[in-house]
């Protein structure tokens, strides 16, 4: 046996050890194809060495033909290996695939029966070339089937591996570009076999196709080179809302979606191919559980202040048949808006519990003890003289208007919690309105000997619904007589700022701590400092002046220090 034939039988037989590597994939339809043009050349590899080393005419044509079952199959399994590799399936109907594969059979069926009509070779004869003989064939038209539709074949392979390489990124262009060139030599040295330019006449091919076989199983095994199919991917993301990343095993990034872009700008072209660690390093929660081959969920947020967004990842590994991972995929859902219901939840059912808190304590309380005193009164009225009995009665007054008020507060700031405040802003006379107001106010003021002073124009009007300005003025106003000392004075002023108008109420009362301030406008758990008459409270009604000057597009804050009063601001829109 000469040496070109025992190196043709070594080609075959690595070709069926790789033959063995590919059977346990052949139910993925991609790697069958592969692994049937393997078969193919493997085949034809060893029916070309015997037909290289036998002799006689009769011989050598007996291997040629058994031979052309492999060869006329070889671009036809590798057209269909590409059309799988690039997403093409809905090409190869039932009808498609009966026509593709009548051409080999054709080919077959005119090798065979070439001696009746010689239309495949017109002659044949044999020459000796040194160590061995060749066959050397007078082609017929029949011939040049084969040769046409292998090259079409090439040629729409090659096609869809352009297409992916110039449209594509990452991992799918680089396997395409493996594909391709792993694709050339074969062809390039059949061409010259047609042209009957080879070395003293000898098909090449083999050795052409060989080469192929091992670069695309390097591929295949080594690069997963089906792990991910490119086209049949990017109609995947394209259907997706929610963000997707594609991964490789080394933790590279093949591919995202459009969505995934959305929440991360800075994946663009260039970061393909980059180390997913590299692309997002302060993510560490992230980062941390991308190796993991189990299925893992989390939750983590990006950005700051106002602007945080709240997402949900899912990391799901991506393995081959073997359970050999091969990448992961990182699976994103914005769920900001849900996280943010969760919270408001959360400090709706705070703000419940302090109500419920309030009810329970700041109103039994003062009802405890205007029933105490009622009691008291109907039980001993007799034995008490006028002097004491106005006493007693203008205490459970006070008691009975103080709760009042903080009735009346819970009211109104329950029904704004849940939206049941109607909000009709118009134009209104400041100096008005806060005369109305502290003209309900001037009895409570006078137990204090507080004096209420008003230093505002009398043209100055605001835009703002006139029930939530009274309610403002009334809770501020009450506030301040609140934590004024005996004989206090009270300033109400209004001054144009802008567009705006400033509405400042001063007191020379006890003042404020800092962080008592500082917790002012909040339901806290913090119990409200009490009056200067031991008057209680919940800080509920600044809450709700808060709430109705923001509600009217403007912005409230206090300025105080100890033991030299305060000045309450807020500001309305003018009118």
């Amino acid at each position: 046996m000469n040496f070109y034939s025992i190196l043709l039988l070594v080609i075959s037989l690595l070709t069926f050890i790789l033959l063995i590597f590919t059977y346990k994939q052949r139910k993925t339809e991609g790697t069958l194809y592969f692994f049937l043009m393997l078969m193919s050349i493997a085949f034809f590899s060893f029916c070309y060495a015997f037909e290289i080393n036998s002799v006689g005419i009769d011989n050598k044509m007996l291997w040629l033909r058994i031979g052309y079952t492999g060869l006329s199959t070889i671009s036809l399994f590798y057209m269909l290996f590409i059309i799988s590799f690039a997403g093409k399936r809905a090409w190869l109907s039932g009808n498609m695939l009966i026509f593709l594969f009548s051409l080999p059979a054709l080919v077959l069926f005119f090798n065979y029966t070439n001696d009746w009509h010689h239309l495949f070779y017109t002659s044949i004869s044999i020459k000796e070339t040194g160590p061995f003989s060749i066959l050397i064939l007078k082609r017929g038209f029949l011939y040049w089937l084969i040769i046409l539709y292998s090259y079409v074949f090439n040629l729409v392979a090659t096609f869809l591996l352009l297409q992916i390489i110039f449209t594509k990124r990452g991992v799918f262009r680089s396997q395409s570009l493996l594909m391709l060139s792993a694709s050339l030599p074969p062809w390039i040295i059949n061409l010259l076999y047609v042209l009957r330019h080879s070395p003293q006449g000898i098909d090449l091919s083999a050795f052409g196709f060989f080469f192929t076989a091992i670069v695309m199983s390097i591929g295949l095994f080594q690069f997963h080179l089906l792990g991910f199919l490119p086209i049949a991917l990017d109609n995947v993301f394209k259907s997706m809302h929610d963000g997707v990343i594609l991964i490789d095993k080394k933790n590279h990034i093949i591919n995202f979606n459009d969505a995934a872009k959305k929440i991360f700008v800075r994946l663009t072209g260039k970061v393909i191919g980059k180390d997913v660690k590299e692309v997002f390093h302060e993510y560490e929660n992230l980062i941390g559980r991308i190796e993991s081959d189990n299925i893992d969920v989390f939750n983590f947020s990006m950005g700051n202040g106002d602007d945080i967004t709240y997402l949900k990842a899912k990391i799901l590994p991506v393995k081959d048949k073997r359970e050999i991972k091969i990448g992961s995929i990182i699976m994103l859902y914005d769920i900001t808006v849900q996280t943010l219901a969760e919270n408001e939840l959360k400090q709706t059912n705070a703000t419940k519990d302090k109500l419920f808190s309030i009810i329970a304590h700041d109103l039994r309380g003062p009802f405890g003890s205007i029933i105490g005193l009622l009691d008291i009164l109907n039980d001993q009225i007799r034995d008490f003289d006028k002097d004491e009995i106005s006493k007693m009665v203008e205490i459970i007054g006070n008691q009975a208007h103080n709760t009042y008020r903080l009735v009346e507060n819970l009211l109104f700031w329950s029904r704004s919690q849940v939206g049941q405040i109607s909000f009709y802003p118009e134009s209104v006379y400041l100096k008005n309105i806060i005369s109305e107001v502290t003209e309900v106010l001037l009895s409570s003021a006078a137990l204090k000997n507080v004096t209420i002073k008003t230093d505002i124009g009398q043209g100055i009007a605001v835009n703002a619904d006139k029930e939530m300005l009274k309610i403002i003025i009334r809770n501020i106003v009450s506030n301040a007589i609140k934590y004024s000392n005996i004989g206090g004075y009270i300033l109400i002023s209004a001054t144009l700022k802008k567009e705006m108008a400033e509405i400042s109420v001063m007191d020379n009362g006890i003042g404020m701590a800092p962080d008592i301030m500082s917790g002012l406008f909040h339901l806290t758990a913090q119990k409200s400092t009490a009056g200067t008459s031991n008057e209680e409270g919940t800080r509920l009604g600044l809450i709700i002046c808060k709430e109705f000057v923001e509600k009217q597009g403007g912005t409230i804050w206090v300025e105080s220090e100890q033991s030299r009063g305060s000045i309450i601001h807020f500001t309305l829109p003018v009118s």
